[in-house]
């Protein structure tokens, strides 16, 4: 039979690029991920449960149960038919009747599935990137209960939130690093720009200083040189790193990258050097030039020479590289430039006061205000640049001679002592810090000058930080809601989360009534000071504000005494503390079901990235509560499953007890109700682990304390979690060995103990090895004759493998049973 043509949607252009951008393919096993498939099969009762990506090319699975290959090409793939479906579950209840897997070779051969049913795992954009699928081995025409159905959807939601949890941490990551390196280029760029005014306009020093910061910024960088034109070619004048042992050396002006650089006065990127035909061969091998960038440096209109970083191997360098070096061959250019100046207008000092006022950093000249002991209360403006008054936001008129108290009352006590503490010691100091006043931060330099005056230059960096404080609360928040366990708690620390990281006066979370009639408000996180509104509360009673909420639109309001929608009757919000606001929609199915409230006592304009925060917040406390509630099932269906088997298994006792009342040989009927007995009690164990796992240890002493006390037992090995079917099998097994114990060896004695231990051995198979020995009992031999059931179960060994040596020594039986630790242990990998 041919198989059926792969879907249309797997090569999709924008599903394969969504699916890049998640950067999960080929990734190491997580928690997460494999928790989440253990709960489906659990749900859904089944022995297969796999997280499905569908790539261009195969489909691989991040996590799978009860299924060893870790990927399948496209023609086994059951989770490519339903990208043709995404907004939907996809489900199969006899795979061998359905024309798109018939053929399918997982079918037709090992290991012969035959139901299928798969819940997209869909971005917000409604792309399908793959399935959260479960699979049997037997068809079921009946397919999923309606339960079910939404508990596998629920999970595929789950799955999609760890995919965008993951790539938040990746992207967080990723821009720490670009902050990371951009930080330390201004800086590098700052302190060039520091040691050029230092140098009062000698070459060879502001050369050096251009030359060291340009090799902080350019990581790629191995080596750097200043090539000074001398006549019809350019001189090593100055070089670091690899180029060091190069200085002095001269390189024509025509039939070099440098001369090149130097004849247009424009920046040139040299990719590879083993292809630009403007490389100077000869000279590349010498210096081992893989590629480079390079800057021209002027004085005026006059190309002085050609500033270089390179490095041996090919590509290294890209065009920010180059934007960053020609700032410094501008830095560079800027000091030679001024420095010219400086030298024809010293006594004007038109110099200092010209690069002063060109610092796109905000650059303060201040002098401490001392009291009459001596002691630093304050200090005043001596001198600030033009872009101080941008930086601040506050007009420069009047400013000179002011105190800083005097311009900004409640400014931060910090602000006045580590500037005093810098012109105590000398010692510079550098600050990233906010001014409450302005609601901005600030990241800058103080250093002292002479006497009590003191040097500060700065940066605003309030979109920096705060976009790192959402992004860490997010994070926060991520952590926190995966472990509590109410609805309530997780509402609450959401909105505290919320609050004080955007600083307002309320936050929380409430669920809506009817057709966004009212909003049932959980316990809210406010400020102090300010009142809780948790309780119903009705729209219509605050202004006409229901419409963007039943819409799904957020409910943005920056000031409730000008909103057209609020501004006829502000005073119930007043009367509550709000002065402005923001309602952001959770939805389900198409309707409002909750929204996630902000307040803050006074107006303010509430950003785009802020709105985009909250809509991440309300967006993970719905997960959250939808996973509380999934858990909630899941919890009732193990309720009930336990019930249901055990009352299975006392059906079984109470017929086997009718059935065999009649029966005169009461040894074999007492050892048949003995045996389900230690089923019975294996479930018990079992249960506690929900029938995922069982402890080792556990599964030992409830079925061997049924034999004698266990105090007549020695247990010697490490504790582990077991699956159901080895948990099953190990309590016959025990059962049987305790039973011969009693009747024929060590535990027929007063004396007698019995050791059981276990290990695990590694090897091409890692193998499980379980011990029993016993000692003290009466003398032993092999049994003649035909064995009974009891013997069977025992020469089966440990889940049906056989590996069973019995030796019947003359101080007691000693038995060895081996088995692959893959047969045994939840999570071998």
């Amino acid at each position: 039979m041919k198989s059926p043509p792969i879907p249309a949607a797997v090569t999709d252009p924008a599903r394969l690029a969504a699916l890049a951008e998640f950067a999960i393919l080929d990734t190491p096993a997580e928690p997460g991920f494999d928790g989440i498939v253990q709960l489906a099969c659990q749900l859904c009762d089944v022995p297969v449960a796999l997280v499905s990506l569908v790539a261009e090319d195969r489909q691989w699975f991040k996590a799978r149960i009860g299924f060893p290959p870790c990927e399948t090409d496209l023609n086994r793939s059951v989770c490519a038919h339903g990208l043709a479906q995404p907004d939907a579950l996809l489900m199969i209840p006899d795979l061998t009747a359905d024309p798109r897997t018939a053929a399918n070779p997982l079918v037709t051969g090992e290991p012969f599935i035959r139901f299928y049913a798969g819940a997209p795992l869909r971005t917000s954009r409604g792309l399908a990137l793959g399935s959260l699928c479960v699979i049997d081995k037997v068809s079921r025409p009946g397919g999923l209960t309606e339960a079910q159905q939404q508990g596998l959807q629920l999970l595929a939601d789950q799955v999609l939130s760890q995919l965008e949890l993951r790539r938040a941490v990746r992207q967080r990551d990723t821009l720490r690093s670009i902050e990371a390196q951009a930080y330390l280029a201004r800086e590098a760029l700052r302190d060039t720009q520091l040691a050029i005014i230092a140098a009062e306009g000698e070459l060879d020093p502001i050369l050096r200083a251009v030359l060291d910061g340009a090799m902080r910024a350019v990581p790629a960088a191995e080596g750097g040189v200043f090539e000074l034109i001398d006549g019809a070619e350019l001189e090593y004048r100055l070089t670091q790193g690899s180029l060091i042992p190069h200085q002095g050396v001269r390189v024509t002006l025509d039939g070099s990258t440098s001369g090149a650089c130097a004849r247009t006065n424009q920046p040139v990127l040299l990719a590879d050097a083993g292809t630009d035909p403007r490389v100077n061969t000869a000279l590349a091998r010498q210096i081992n030039l893989g590629s480079a960038v390079h800057a021209p440096i002027a004085r005026g209109n006059q190309v002085l020479g050609v500033l270089k970083l390179q490095a041996a191997h090919r590509f290294a360098f890209d065009q920010a590289d180059l934007d960053q070096l020609a700032l410094f061959a501008g830095a560079a250019t800027a000091g030679l430039t001024e420095a010219a100046a400086r030298a024809e207008v010293r006594a004007r000092d038109t110099y200092w006061r010209g690069l002063f006022n060109r610092l796109t950093e905000g650059f303060v000249i201040g002098q401490m205000v001392r009291d009459a002991d001596g002691q630093v209360t304050d200090w005043r403006y001596v001198e600030i640049n033009p872009a101080w008054s941008e930086l601040v936001g506050l007009e420069p008129t009047d400013v000179i001679g002011r105190t800083v108290r005097e311009l900004i009352p409640t400014i931060e006590e910090e602000w006045i002592t580590d500037f005093a503490q810098v012109v105590a010691t000398g010692e510079g100091t550098r600050f990233v810090r906010p001014v409450g006043a302005l609601r901005r931060w600030y990241e800058g330099r103080a250093f002292k000058i002479d006497a009590d005056r003191f040097g500060l230059i700065f940066l605003e960096v309030t979109q920096r930080v705060e976009a790192e404080a959402r992004r860490t609360a997010l994070l926060a928040l991520g952590d926190r809601l995966r472990d509590l366990t109410s609805v309530s708690a997780m509402t609450h620390a959401a909105a505290e989360i919320v609050g004080r990281t955007l600083g307002t006066t309320r936050a929380g979370f409430g669920r809506i009534v009817g057709d966004v009639a009212a909003i049932e408000i959980e316990p809210d996180w406010t400020a102090p000071g300010i009142l809780s509104i948790a309780g119903r509360h009705q729209f219509d009673n605050y202004g006409d504000i229901r419409a963007h909420l039943q819409r799904g639109e957020p409910l943005v309001i920056n000031d409730v005494t000008t909103d057209p929608r609020t501004r006829d009757n502000p005073g119930p919000m007043q009367a509550i503390d709000i002065g402005s606001l923001v309602n952001m929609p959770v939805r389900e199915r198409g309707r409002t079901v909750a929204a996630f409230i902000v307040h803050d006592v006074q107006a303010r304009i509430w950003t785009p990235e802020e709105l985009a925060f909250l809509r991440n917040v309300a967006d993970r406390v719905e997960v959250g509560v939808a996973r509380l509630r999934a858990e909630d099932l899941q919890a009732v269906l193990n309720k009930e499953l336990a019930h249901r088997l055990k009352n299975t298994l006392s059906i079984v006792q109470s017929i086997a007890t009718q059935t065999l009342r009649g029966v005169t040989e009461r040894e074999a009927v007492e050892a048949f109700e003995r045996r389900v007995l230690a089923l019975a009690r294996a479930h018990d164990v079992l249960m506690q682990k929900n029938w995922t796992a069982a402890k080792m240890r556990a599964v030992m002493e409830s079925v061997l304390s049924m034999q004698a006390d266990l105090d007549r037992f020695a247990f010697d090995g490490p504790d582990m979690d077991i699956l159901p079917q080895a948990a099953l099998s190990l309590s016959l097994l025990l059962h049987e060995l305790a039973t011969n114990a009693l009747k024929y060896g060590a535990l027929s004695a007063e004396t007698g103990k019995v050791h059981v231990s276990w290990r695990t051995e590694e090897g091409q198979v890692p193998a499980l090895v379980l011990d029993w020995s016993e000692r003290g009992g009466p003398a032993v031999a092999v049994p003649n004759g035909r064995s009974g059931f009891g013997s069977k179960l025992i020469r089966m060994g440990l889940v049906g493998t056989r590996g069973a040596n019995l030796r019947y020594d003359r101080v007691g039986l000693q038995a060895e049973f081996r088995a692959p630790l893959t047969d045994i242990q939840v999570h071998v990998h």
